[in-house]
């Protein structure tokens, strides 16, 4: 089956649209990847080159990492909140303290976190 000149099109809208939607780390690691491509291509493949290759072989594993990384965070925290109100109740309060902090803080604190962390390569704890 032929592709239609349509479906084209809209793969390469898709494309630019994933592109424009980058946030600032994602960028940078495009723009690393450009740097490492050009050089083992000895040439200067251009952003959306560098961004097509990265998407297709990067970007995934990149990501989930980053989203990994996130939610230990995450988790410290909840840790840490659990710890502090079980000390305050002089009891374990366990997994009641943990659904304390979601319904009280999570939506906060992925704000924060996104905000902190948006343009920031590298999470704590990366193994990068």
């Amino acid at each position: 089956m032929e592709a239609s000149p349509a479906g084209c099109s809209r793969t390469i809208d898709t494309f630019h649209e994933e592109i424009s939607t980058l946030s600032p780390a994602e960028r940078r690691q495009v723009e690393r990847h450009k740097y490492f491509l050009s050089q083992a291509r000895g040439i200067d493949v251009g952003f959306e080159t560098a961004a097509k290759d990265w998407f297709e072989k990067h970007s995934q594993e990149w990501r989930e990492e980053r989203h990994r990384r996130m939610l230990a965070m995450q988790r410290d925290e909840i840790a840490r909140y659990k710890w502090l109100r079980s000390e305050e109740a002089r009891r374990d309060l366990g997994a009641a303290a943990a659904l304390e902090w979601i319904r009280l803080y999570a939506a906060s604190w992925r704000e924060w976190f996104e905000k902190e962390y948006n343009d920031v390569d590298e999470l704590p704890g990366s193994r990068r």
